[in-house]
């Protein structure tokens, strides 16, 4: 599987009012050092950006290492996991809008 992780698309002060001005609903989070974020998935399309420190994504066996700027968009119900880097890290996260039907949907 490929998930991008897209080098220096943003400047870290950026990144909220980019994502805004796509329409969504940004919000900033932090991790200590070494924190672990066991695996997972969420149900809709994910855009993280790296602000601050360093975190690395497993997705499929892959590592995908992050620095302020860095772009990742992780598809939807992509199981993932992540450590932040030994000195922390900062993001920012959005998601985007779910769009067509979904499980559990009743077609009339």
């Amino acid at each position: 599987m490929h998930v991008p992780v897209t080098a220096g698309t943003a400047l870290p002060h950026d990144v909220e009012a980019t994502l805004v001005q796509q329409g969504l609903r940004p919000y900033r989070w932090s991790a200590g050092p070494g924190e672990i974020f066991d695996e997972h998935t969420h149900a809709q399309h994910k855009v993280l950006f790296c602000v601050d420190g360093k975190i690395i994504f497993r997705v499929g066996g892959t590592d995908w290492p992050m620095r302020p700027g860095d772009r990742l968009d992780l598809p939807a119900n992509t199981r993932h996991e992540a450590v932040a880097g030994p000195a922390g890290v900062t993001c920012v996260e959005a998601f985007l809008p779910v769009t067509g039907p979904q499980p559990g949907d009743v077609s009339v």
